[in-house]
């Protein structure tokens, strides 16, 4: 049941429905990231040409993972209310900046800017759940949450093909505006107003903890760009984030206040080992079946994002009903039976997904089925063993770990993607002089074309997720070992 429904007094109404305003926001921030990934250059064809071009969507990506944790920590210090006020207001502040881009260089400075709201909302929003909400009713706003976050990744891109479709790229930015505005107006006027804890800030940890999380996510979207995944400089720039890595702890085991949990139980780093690779692979497959979609069956943007409504429906009824029932049961149980049911997605994708799109569809439900029964539940069993004043600290870092996550799955599937159809490919020669026959000769060019990526990304789904099969095999295992430690917790509360 979602937080609007049900018998409440009115003081409830207006709280689930401020929360409502938040998952909007949520909703906004998540359509940002993704809705111009695809034909960007030509989406913004008005724009002059520019070898800059590819780092329009990265510029919000980056931003925007490396504020979450301090969104986060930032609802601790002064509260949701106070922050809701600020963070709505540079996103879209970023957009309308956006709008007024005459060129792809200006674009990519300002996506910055509205990528640093959409990081700081991410961080407010789902904080706010565990500092609105007691333990026993934090289940069905993370619901509303995921699921905000969820539709607006996955139809970001129908959303934005649409709209430079049927309008231009810039009303993209003016929608996702005011979706901003009116989520943000409506949680600032219905929440009630939280104390913050009024511990100073330690601005090096932030610092720190922000350009970790900057770099981190930047390696990310440089990757297979700028460097193949498997060279000097990916080499250097993992190095480069693993000292950051080091400084970033060591700094925070000296501070008073840092921005991320320092010292965590044994149970919680578990959790977030879970949480980093269940978003890796998770994400990492999905996009190489939308890859496989566009290519194997037909380019069509639309279609291939409505086939994951598959995806949404086969994890909606496991986050449902776990997000209920964790609090009673622990969160082990669902998580080694979500790690079984992806497994055996996973086995049984490498034997049907090629045979047609029936076939492909039932894979695509099976996975979002398991990855239901995890991902929301590591969330709310992390905020039940987190006192309410340090929500914040522990919510944004899991959050921006499964961002990382997420994009680390990108970069490396996008990676072995690249490798599977470029590995054995031989361009044809297209002969130019006999002009008569050219049309029909690039004709025959692109579809030998289209046909060699399709079998060569079949082939290499088989590969994929078998590897994938056995890593979730190993995950179950991880998961098995959590104990009992969130059930039946009482917080301060």
């Amino acid at each position: 049941m979602i937080p609007i429904i049900g018998e409440m007094s009115r003081d409830e109404f207006r709280r689930a429905a401020g929360m409502w305003g938040i998952a909007l926001c949520v909703f906004a921030a998540a359509a940002g990231w993704i809705f111009m990934r695809f034909g960007t250059a030509w989406s913004v064809a008005d724009l002059p040409e520019s070898a800059n071009m590819a780092r329009i969507v990265p510029a919000y990506i980056i931003t925007e993972v490396a504020m979450i944790p301090l969104g986060a920590k930032l609802a601790d210090y002064k509260g949701c209310k106070h922050l809701l006020i600020f963070a709505p207001a540079i996103f879209i502040v970023g957009s309308m900046l956006c709008i007024m881009s005459v060129t792809v260089e200006m674009l990519i400075a300002f996506r910055f800017v509205q990528g640093i709201g959409a990081g700081l909302m991410l961080g407010l929003a789902f904080t706010s759940v565990g500092r609105y909400y007691e333990r026993t009713k934090r289940g069905k706003c993370h619901e509303l949450m995921t699921a905000a976050f969820a539709i607006g990744s996955l139809f970001g891109t129908a959303f934005g093909y649409f709209l430079t479709d049927n309008f231009n790229w810039r009303m993209g930015y003016v929608v996702l505006a005011v979706m901003m505005l009116i989520g943000s107006m409506m949680a600032w006027r219905l929440l009630p107003h939280d104390q913050g804890d009024g511990m100073k800030l330690d601005w090096t940890n932030v610092a720190l903890v922000s350009a970790l999380f900057f770099v981190a996510a930047m390696y990310t979207q440089t990757v297979n760009v700028d460097f193949d995944l498997i060279s000097v400089s990916s080499g250097i720039m993992v190095f480069v984030i693993v000292m950051l890595l080091i400084v970033t702890m060591r700094q925070s085991r000296t501070s008073a206040n840092p921005v991320i949990p320092i010292g965590i139980t044994s149970f919680e780093k578990k959790l977030i080992f879970l949480m980093f690779v269940f978003s890796m692979c998770g994400l990492g497959l999905i996009q190489y079946f939308f890859k496989l979609y566009l290519t194997y069956y037909e380019f069509d943007i639309y279609k291939a994002s409505f086939m994951f409504i598959l995806l949404i429906a086969g994890a909606a009824t496991p986050s449902i009903l776990g997000s209920r029932m964790v609090l009673k049961t622990g969160v082990r149980p669902w998580i080694v039976i979500g790690s079984i049911i992806v497994t055996i997605a996973l086995i049984t994708t490498h034997f049907i997904a090629d045979q047609g799109i029936v076939q492909y569809g039932i894979s695509v439900f099976l996975f979002g089925l398991g990855l239901g029964f995890i991902v929301t539940q590591i969330i709310i069993s992390t905020q039940s063993v987190t006192k309410r004043e340090e929500m914040g600290r522990h919510t944004g870092n899991l959050m921006a770990v499964r961002m990382i996550g997420i994009l680390v799955g990108n970069a490396v599937v996008g990676a072995y993607i690249r490798e599977v159809i470029h590995g054995n490919y031989v361009p044809s020669v297209i002969d130019v002089s006999q002009t008569t026959e050219l049309l029909k000769t690039v004709a025959e060019h692109l579809s030998a074309d289209i046909q060699y990526a399709a079998n060569s990304l079949d082939e290499g789904l088989m590969a994929c997720v078998l590897f994938m099969a056995v890593v979730t095999a190993i995950l179950a295992f991880v998961a098995y070992t959590l104990g009992k430690d969130d059930k039946g917790t009482e917080d301060e509360e």
